[in-house]
Protein backbone atom coordinates (compact mmCIF):
# COMPACT_ATOMS: atom_id res chain seq x y z
CA UNK A 1 0.00 0.00 0.00
CA UNK A 2 1.66 3.80 -0.72
CA UNK A 3 1.94 5.97 1.84
CA UNK A 4 0.76 9.18 0.15
CA UNK A 5 2.77 11.63 2.52
CA UNK A 6 5.95 10.22 1.67
CA UNK A 7 5.43 9.67 -2.20
CA UNK A 8 8.02 11.74 -4.42
CA UNK A 9 6.13 14.68 -5.71
CA UNK A 10 7.51 17.42 -7.95
CA UNK A 11 7.61 21.19 -6.55
CA UNK A 12 9.15 22.97 -8.97
CA UNK A 13 10.32 22.53 -13.11
CA UNK A 14 12.22 24.92 -15.25
CA UNK A 15 12.98 24.00 -19.47
CA UNK A 16 15.82 25.65 -21.64
CA UNK A 17 15.12 25.00 -25.47
CA UNK A 18 15.63 26.27 -28.89
CA UNK A 19 11.55 27.88 -28.27
CA UNK A 20 12.50 30.00 -25.57
CA UNK A 21 14.20 30.09 -22.33
CA UNK A 22 11.60 29.25 -19.69
CA UNK A 23 9.66 26.31 -19.65
CA UNK A 24 6.14 28.45 -19.82
CA UNK A 25 7.45 30.22 -23.30
CA UNK A 26 8.67 26.94 -24.48
CA UNK A 27 5.16 25.34 -23.87
CA UNK A 28 3.61 28.75 -25.63
CA UNK A 29 5.04 28.19 -28.55
CA UNK A 30 5.35 24.35 -28.80
CA UNK A 31 1.01 24.72 -28.72
CA UNK A 32 1.41 27.62 -31.43
CA UNK A 33 2.58 24.77 -33.86
CA UNK A 34 5.81 26.08 -34.57
CA UNK A 35 9.62 24.08 -34.44
CA UNK A 36 13.00 25.32 -33.59
CA UNK A 37 15.30 23.96 -36.27
CA UNK A 38 16.97 26.06 -38.44
CA UNK A 39 20.46 26.61 -40.25
CA UNK A 40 23.05 25.88 -37.79
CA UNK A 41 24.31 29.38 -36.46
CA UNK A 42 27.22 28.73 -34.36
CA UNK A 43 29.53 27.65 -36.84
CA UNK A 44 29.84 27.09 -40.31
CA UNK A 45 27.99 23.48 -41.22
CA UNK A 46 29.53 23.36 -43.99
CA UNK A 47 30.55 19.78 -45.30
CA UNK A 48 28.34 18.12 -43.08
CA UNK A 49 25.05 16.23 -44.74
CA UNK A 50 22.69 17.65 -42.04
CA UNK A 51 23.57 21.70 -41.58
CA UNK A 52 20.34 22.46 -39.43
CA UNK A 53 19.29 21.98 -35.54
CA UNK A 54 17.48 22.93 -32.73
CA UNK A 55 19.52 25.80 -31.22
CA UNK A 56 19.34 27.61 -28.31
CA UNK A 57 20.20 31.44 -28.73
CA UNK A 58 20.94 34.17 -25.93
CA UNK A 59 22.63 32.29 -22.88
CA UNK A 60 25.97 33.52 -22.24
CA UNK A 61 27.76 34.47 -18.97
CA UNK A 62 26.84 37.74 -18.89
CA UNK A 63 23.34 37.19 -18.39
CA UNK A 64 23.80 34.90 -15.92
CA UNK A 65 26.16 36.80 -13.79
CA UNK A 66 28.95 34.35 -14.71
CA UNK A 67 32.71 35.95 -13.88
CA UNK A 68 34.63 36.11 -17.21
CA UNK A 69 37.20 33.99 -15.33
CA UNK A 70 34.73 31.22 -14.40
CA UNK A 71 33.20 31.77 -18.10
CA UNK A 72 36.33 30.44 -19.91
CA UNK A 73 35.57 26.61 -18.59
CA UNK A 74 31.70 26.98 -19.30
CA UNK A 75 30.28 27.09 -22.51
CA UNK A 76 26.60 26.74 -23.76
CA UNK A 77 25.54 23.46 -22.24
CA UNK A 78 26.86 25.02 -18.68
CA UNK A 79 24.64 28.05 -18.65
CA UNK A 80 21.68 25.68 -20.07
CA UNK A 81 22.26 23.91 -16.69
CA UNK A 82 22.70 27.14 -14.48
CA UNK A 83 19.73 28.86 -15.56
CA UNK A 84 17.65 25.59 -15.30
CA UNK A 85 18.76 24.63 -11.99
CA UNK A 86 18.44 28.12 -11.11
CA UNK A 87 14.85 28.24 -11.92
CA UNK A 88 14.32 25.16 -10.37
CA UNK A 89 15.31 26.02 -7.12
CA UNK A 90 13.16 29.61 -6.89
CA UNK A 91 10.48 27.56 -8.67
CA UNK A 92 10.04 25.44 -5.57
CA UNK A 93 10.88 28.54 -3.23
CA UNK A 94 13.66 26.62 -1.68
CA UNK A 95 15.27 30.71 -1.47
CA UNK A 96 12.61 31.33 0.47
CA UNK A 97 11.57 28.09 2.60
CA UNK A 98 15.05 26.99 2.69
CA UNK A 99 16.66 23.43 3.60
CA UNK A 100 19.91 22.55 5.21
CA UNK A 101 22.54 22.72 2.26
CA UNK A 102 23.34 18.92 3.14
CA UNK A 103 20.00 17.98 2.68
CA UNK A 104 20.08 19.29 -0.91
CA UNK A 105 20.52 16.88 -3.65
CA UNK A 106 22.18 17.86 -7.17
CA UNK A 107 21.40 14.40 -10.08
CA UNK A 108 22.00 15.30 -13.40
CA UNK A 109 22.38 13.86 -16.87
CA UNK A 110 24.74 15.26 -19.03
CA UNK A 111 26.72 14.74 -22.57
CA UNK A 112 29.52 14.83 -24.34
CA UNK A 113 31.68 18.02 -23.85
CA UNK A 114 34.12 19.06 -26.86
CA UNK A 115 36.88 21.28 -27.29
CA UNK A 116 36.80 24.23 -29.31
CA UNK A 117 39.73 24.74 -31.70
CA UNK A 118 40.36 28.49 -30.79
CA UNK A 119 41.41 27.66 -27.26
CA UNK A 120 44.36 25.71 -29.12
CA UNK A 121 45.25 27.90 -31.81
CA UNK A 122 47.40 30.36 -30.37
CA UNK A 123 49.69 27.52 -28.78
CA UNK A 124 49.91 25.85 -32.34
CA UNK A 125 50.82 29.04 -33.81
CA UNK A 126 53.24 29.33 -31.82
CA UNK A 127 55.00 25.82 -32.15
CA UNK A 128 54.86 25.84 -35.98
CA UNK A 129 58.33 25.70 -37.62
CA UNK A 130 60.05 27.64 -40.54
CA UNK A 131 57.61 25.78 -43.07
CA UNK A 132 54.36 25.46 -40.87
CA UNK A 133 54.86 22.09 -39.33
CA UNK A 134 53.92 21.23 -35.43
CA UNK A 135 57.55 20.94 -34.09
CA UNK A 136 57.09 19.54 -30.58
CA UNK A 137 60.17 21.00 -29.50
CA UNK A 138 58.71 23.80 -30.03
CA UNK A 139 55.71 22.90 -28.30
CA UNK A 140 57.42 21.73 -24.82
CA UNK A 141 59.75 24.57 -24.76
CA UNK A 142 56.87 27.23 -24.81
CA UNK A 143 54.25 26.78 -27.07
CA UNK A 144 52.09 25.02 -24.09
CA UNK A 145 52.12 27.95 -22.43
CA UNK A 146 49.56 29.81 -24.57
CA UNK A 147 46.93 26.85 -23.29
CA UNK A 148 44.62 28.10 -20.58
CA UNK A 149 45.94 25.83 -17.17
CA UNK A 150 42.19 25.11 -16.48
CA UNK A 151 41.36 23.77 -20.21
CA UNK A 152 41.93 20.28 -19.76
CA UNK A 153 38.76 21.05 -17.08
CA UNK A 154 36.47 22.50 -19.80
CA UNK A 155 35.86 18.70 -21.36
CA UNK A 156 34.64 17.41 -18.22
CA UNK A 157 31.36 17.63 -17.77
CA UNK A 158 31.20 17.29 -14.25
CA UNK A 159 33.24 20.45 -13.74
CA UNK A 160 30.16 22.22 -14.82
CA UNK A 161 27.89 20.34 -12.51
CA UNK A 162 30.12 21.23 -9.76
CA UNK A 163 29.87 25.11 -11.22
CA UNK A 164 26.39 25.14 -10.18
CA UNK A 165 26.14 23.22 -7.32
CA UNK A 166 28.81 25.48 -5.58
CA UNK A 167 26.84 28.53 -7.15
CA UNK A 168 23.47 27.45 -5.48
CA UNK A 169 25.41 25.97 -2.69
CA UNK A 170 24.14 22.27 -2.86
CA UNK A 171 26.14 20.32 -0.82
CA UNK A 172 24.02 16.85 -0.55
CA UNK A 173 24.54 13.86 -2.33
CA UNK A 174 25.35 14.09 -6.07
CA UNK A 175 26.20 12.17 -9.24
CA UNK A 176 26.45 13.07 -13.14
CA UNK A 177 24.90 10.39 -15.61
CA UNK A 178 26.35 10.26 -19.39
CA UNK A 179 25.70 10.42 -21.73
CA UNK A 180 22.67 9.40 -23.88
CA UNK A 181 18.60 10.07 -23.09
CA UNK A 182 18.71 7.37 -20.52
CA UNK A 183 21.17 9.61 -18.06
CA UNK A 184 17.96 12.21 -17.83
CA UNK A 185 16.16 9.41 -16.11
CA UNK A 186 18.76 7.85 -14.52
CA UNK A 187 19.04 11.24 -12.58
CA UNK A 188 15.39 11.51 -11.70
CA UNK A 189 15.40 8.11 -10.50
CA UNK A 190 18.50 8.51 -8.29
CA UNK A 191 16.97 12.12 -7.01
CA UNK A 192 13.67 9.74 -6.18
CA UNK A 193 15.82 6.95 -4.62
CA UNK A 194 17.84 9.45 -1.96
CA UNK A 195 14.36 11.00 -0.74
CA UNK A 196 12.63 7.73 -0.44
CA UNK A 197 15.98 6.53 1.15
CA UNK A 198 16.11 9.69 3.97
CA UNK A 199 19.84 10.32 2.21
CA UNK A 200 18.05 14.23 0.65
CA UNK A 201 14.88 15.99 1.87
CA UNK A 202 15.02 17.95 -1.27
CA UNK A 203 17.00 17.20 -5.05
CA UNK A 204 17.76 18.72 -8.18
CA UNK A 205 17.67 16.43 -10.42
CA UNK A 206 17.22 16.59 -14.78
CA UNK A 207 19.81 15.98 -18.03
CA UNK A 208 21.15 18.80 -20.17
CA UNK A 209 22.02 18.64 -23.92
CA UNK A 210 25.66 18.94 -25.66
CA UNK A 211 26.23 21.98 -27.18
CA UNK A 212 25.50 21.50 -30.90
CA UNK A 213 29.58 21.59 -32.12
CA UNK A 214 31.10 20.45 -35.28
CA UNK A 215 32.15 17.07 -33.12
CA UNK A 216 28.67 16.18 -31.80
CA UNK A 217 27.40 16.58 -35.39
CA UNK A 218 30.31 14.57 -36.26
CA UNK A 219 29.54 11.82 -33.45
CA UNK A 220 25.56 11.76 -34.57
CA UNK A 221 26.86 11.43 -37.97
CA UNK A 222 28.51 8.44 -37.37
CA UNK A 223 25.55 6.71 -34.87
CA UNK A 224 23.95 7.20 -38.36
CA UNK A 225 21.31 8.72 -36.72
CA UNK A 226 20.69 12.22 -38.98
CA UNK A 227 18.23 13.22 -41.58
CA UNK A 228 20.73 13.85 -44.40
CA UNK A 229 18.68 14.64 -47.02
CA UNK A 230 16.09 17.72 -48.11
CA UNK A 231 12.84 15.22 -48.99
CA UNK A 232 9.84 17.53 -48.92
CA UNK A 233 12.17 20.58 -49.10
CA UNK A 234 13.09 20.83 -45.73
CA UNK A 235 15.51 19.02 -43.03
CA UNK A 236 13.05 18.14 -40.67
CA UNK A 237 12.62 15.35 -37.88
CA UNK A 238 9.38 13.49 -38.64
CA UNK A 239 8.67 11.26 -35.27
CA UNK A 240 6.72 8.17 -36.45
CA UNK A 241 5.95 9.38 -39.80
CA UNK A 242 5.87 7.42 -42.93
CA UNK A 243 8.32 9.92 -45.02
CA UNK A 244 10.74 9.76 -41.75
CA UNK A 245 14.38 9.27 -42.38
CA UNK A 246 16.04 10.93 -39.38
CA UNK A 247 16.52 12.94 -36.48
CA UNK A 248 17.75 16.42 -35.94
CA UNK A 249 19.83 17.34 -33.45
CA UNK A 250 19.09 20.21 -30.75
CA UNK A 251 19.79 21.79 -27.45
CA UNK A 252 18.02 22.29 -23.99
CA UNK A 253 17.64 21.39 -20.07
CA UNK A 254 15.02 20.28 -18.13
CA UNK A 255 15.38 20.40 -14.04
CA UNK A 256 13.10 19.26 -11.40
CA UNK A 257 12.89 20.05 -8.19
CA UNK A 258 11.99 16.24 -6.09
CA UNK A 259 11.21 15.92 -2.45
CA UNK A 260 8.37 13.91 -0.29
CA UNK A 261 4.66 14.73 -0.02
CA UNK A 262 5.06 15.60 3.92
CA UNK A 263 8.23 18.18 3.02
CA UNK A 264 6.26 19.68 0.40
CA UNK A 265 3.13 20.10 3.11
CA UNK A 266 5.23 20.86 5.49
CA UNK A 267 6.75 23.89 3.33
CA UNK A 268 3.96 24.92 2.32
CA UNK A 269 4.60 24.64 -1.47
CA UNK A 270 2.40 23.23 -4.49
CA UNK A 271 3.16 19.33 -5.44
CA UNK A 272 3.11 19.49 -9.43
CA UNK A 273 3.25 15.86 -10.12
CA UNK A 274 4.38 12.73 -8.29
CA UNK A 275 6.80 10.08 -9.78
CA UNK A 276 4.87 6.84 -9.68
CA UNK A 277 7.11 4.44 -11.39
CA UNK A 278 10.22 3.86 -13.60
CA UNK A 279 11.86 1.15 -15.54
CA UNK A 280 14.99 0.05 -17.18
CA UNK A 281 16.00 -2.05 -19.90
CA UNK A 282 19.06 -2.85 -22.76
CA UNK A 283 18.89 -5.17 -26.00
CA UNK A 284 20.98 -3.95 -28.99
CA UNK A 285 20.85 -5.51 -32.52
CA UNK A 286 23.27 -5.39 -35.40
CA UNK A 287 21.10 -3.54 -37.41
CA UNK A 288 20.77 -0.67 -35.32
CA UNK A 289 22.77 1.16 -32.19
CA UNK A 290 19.41 1.33 -30.44
CA UNK A 291 17.66 -0.90 -28.10
CA UNK A 292 14.95 -3.75 -29.52
CA UNK A 293 11.57 -3.78 -29.42
CA UNK A 294 11.54 -6.21 -26.31
CA UNK A 295 13.96 -3.53 -24.64
CA UNK A 296 11.33 -1.18 -24.84
CA UNK A 297 8.63 -3.07 -23.76
CA UNK A 298 10.34 -4.59 -21.24
CA UNK A 299 11.34 -1.03 -19.88
CA UNK A 300 7.48 0.38 -19.70
CA UNK A 301 6.14 -3.49 -18.67
CA UNK A 302 8.44 -2.44 -15.17
CA UNK A 303 7.45 1.02 -14.96
CA UNK A 304 4.24 0.09 -15.08
CA UNK A 305 4.45 -2.79 -12.64
CA UNK A 306 6.59 -0.28 -9.88
CA UNK A 307 3.49 2.32 -9.47
CA UNK A 308 1.08 -0.79 -9.20
CA UNK A 309 -1.57 -0.21 -12.24
CA UNK A 310 -2.44 -1.45 -15.62
CA UNK A 311 -1.36 -0.51 -19.11
CA UNK A 312 -4.95 1.51 -19.27
CA UNK A 313 -4.12 3.39 -16.70
CA UNK A 314 -1.67 5.64 -18.89
CA UNK A 315 -3.33 8.40 -20.68
CA UNK A 316 -0.91 9.49 -23.04
CA UNK A 317 2.88 8.27 -23.94
CA UNK A 318 5.99 11.00 -24.98
CA UNK A 319 7.68 8.84 -26.99
CA UNK A 320 11.41 9.08 -27.65
CA UNK A 321 10.56 9.16 -31.25
CA UNK A 322 13.36 10.54 -32.82
CA UNK A 323 12.28 10.09 -36.18
CA UNK A 324 15.06 7.56 -37.22
CA UNK A 325 13.53 4.54 -39.33
CA UNK A 326 14.29 1.90 -37.04
CA UNK A 327 14.02 3.11 -33.82
CA UNK A 328 10.55 4.51 -34.48
CA UNK A 329 9.65 1.18 -36.01
CA UNK A 330 10.97 -0.38 -32.77
CA UNK A 331 9.04 1.44 -30.63
CA UNK A 332 5.71 1.58 -32.17
CA UNK A 333 6.18 -2.38 -31.79
CA UNK A 334 6.75 -2.06 -27.90
CA UNK A 335 3.90 0.44 -27.51
CA UNK A 336 1.50 -2.03 -30.09
CA UNK A 337 2.86 -5.26 -27.16
CA UNK A 338 2.49 -2.94 -23.85
CA UNK A 339 -0.98 -1.24 -24.87
CA UNK A 340 -2.56 -3.90 -26.72
CA UNK A 341 -5.46 -4.47 -24.29
CA UNK A 342 -6.50 -0.56 -24.77
CA UNK A 343 -4.33 0.36 -28.14
CA UNK A 344 -7.11 2.94 -29.34
CA UNK A 345 -7.68 4.78 -25.78
CA UNK A 346 -3.60 5.44 -26.36
CA UNK A 347 -2.78 8.88 -26.98
CA UNK A 348 1.16 9.50 -28.54
CA UNK A 349 3.28 12.18 -28.60
CA UNK A 350 6.79 13.54 -29.44
CA UNK A 351 8.47 16.59 -29.24
CA UNK A 352 11.87 15.70 -31.51
CA UNK A 353 9.60 17.27 -34.26
CA UNK A 354 9.94 20.50 -32.24
CA UNK A 355 12.74 20.80 -29.97
CA UNK A 356 15.30 18.07 -31.89
CA UNK A 357 17.17 15.52 -29.94
CA UNK A 358 18.34 16.62 -26.92
CA UNK A 359 20.17 13.33 -25.97
CA UNK A 360 20.83 13.84 -22.53
CA UNK A 361 18.42 16.57 -21.90
CA UNK A 362 15.36 14.95 -23.78
CA UNK A 363 13.76 12.78 -20.80
CA UNK A 364 14.06 15.83 -18.35
CA UNK A 365 12.43 17.80 -21.08
CA UNK A 366 10.09 15.64 -22.07
CA UNK A 367 9.11 15.18 -17.81
CA UNK A 368 8.82 18.78 -17.59
CA UNK A 369 6.50 18.81 -20.64
CA UNK A 370 4.46 16.12 -19.35
CA UNK A 371 3.96 17.97 -16.22
CA UNK A 372 2.20 21.08 -18.49
CA UNK A 373 0.22 18.31 -19.60
CA UNK A 374 -1.65 16.98 -16.67
CA UNK A 375 -1.34 21.00 -15.37
CA UNK A 376 -3.01 22.30 -18.50
CA UNK A 377 -4.98 19.45 -19.99
CA UNK A 378 -3.38 19.97 -23.69
CA UNK A 379 -1.53 17.66 -25.34
CA UNK A 380 0.35 19.52 -28.11
CA UNK A 381 1.02 18.07 -31.63
CA UNK A 382 3.69 16.33 -33.20
CA UNK A 383 5.51 17.86 -35.93
CA UNK A 384 6.39 17.42 -39.32
CA UNK A 385 4.51 13.87 -38.92
CA UNK A 386 0.97 14.40 -40.52
CA UNK A 387 1.56 11.06 -42.66
CA UNK A 388 1.61 9.07 -39.78
CA UNK A 389 3.24 5.49 -39.70
CA UNK A 390 0.64 3.25 -41.89
CA UNK A 391 1.63 0.48 -39.40
CA UNK A 392 -0.04 2.85 -36.30
CA UNK A 393 -2.64 1.30 -33.93
CA UNK A 394 -2.66 4.47 -31.19
CA UNK A 395 -3.91 7.47 -31.58
CA UNK A 396 -0.78 10.07 -32.44
CA UNK A 397 -1.52 13.60 -31.94
CA UNK A 398 -0.35 15.00 -34.99
CA UNK A 399 -2.89 17.30 -36.63
CA UNK A 400 -3.72 19.94 -33.70
CA UNK A 401 -3.53 19.75 -30.09
CA UNK A 402 -5.71 17.64 -28.58
CA UNK A 403 -7.80 18.70 -25.46
CA UNK A 404 -7.44 16.05 -22.63
CA UNK A 405 -7.67 15.58 -18.59
CA UNK A 406 -4.30 13.13 -18.14
CA UNK A 407 -3.94 11.56 -14.86
CA UNK A 408 -0.93 9.75 -15.96
CA UNK A 409 1.90 9.86 -18.52
CA UNK A 410 4.45 7.90 -19.47
CA UNK A 411 8.04 9.24 -21.04
CA UNK A 412 10.23 7.12 -22.79
CA UNK A 413 13.68 7.48 -24.01
CA UNK A 414 16.98 5.37 -25.63
CA UNK A 415 20.39 5.89 -26.19
CA UNK A 416 21.72 4.61 -29.17
CA UNK A 417 24.20 1.93 -27.57
CA UNK A 418 21.21 -0.58 -26.19
CA UNK A 419 19.92 1.13 -23.35
CA UNK A 420 16.35 2.53 -22.76
CA UNK A 421 14.17 3.71 -20.21
CA UNK A 422 10.29 4.96 -18.84
CA UNK A 423 9.18 7.02 -16.31
CA UNK A 424 5.69 7.41 -15.16
CA UNK A 425 4.37 10.76 -14.14
CA UNK A 426 0.82 11.17 -12.63
CA UNK A 427 -1.31 14.05 -11.11
CA UNK A 428 -1.64 14.96 -7.83
CA UNK A 429 -4.36 15.56 -5.93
Amino acid sequence: MKNEDESVVVTGVALVSSLGLTASKTWDVLLSGKHGTLPIKDFDAKGFECRVAAQVQGLDHSSLDVHPRDARIMDKHSYMLLKCTRDAFMHSSLDKTPLKEEDIGFFVGMGMVDYKVQDLMPSVMKSLDSESNLDYSLFYSGGYQEIYPLWPLSMLNNITFCQVAISLNLKGENAVFSPHSDSGVQAIIEGMNAIRGKRAKAVLAGGVSEKVSPLSLARAHLFKILNTSERDGEMLCRPFAANRNGTILGEGCGMMTLESRSSANKRGVQSLAGIAGYGFAFESEEEFSGPTARAISHAMKEAIDKAEIQSSDIDAIIVHGDGTCIGDKNEIEAIHLVFSDCIDTVNVYSSKGALGHLLAGAAAVDTVLGIYMLKNGVIPPTLNSLLSDKNIKFNLVNKSLLRAIPKRIMVNCQSYEGQCASLIIEAVK
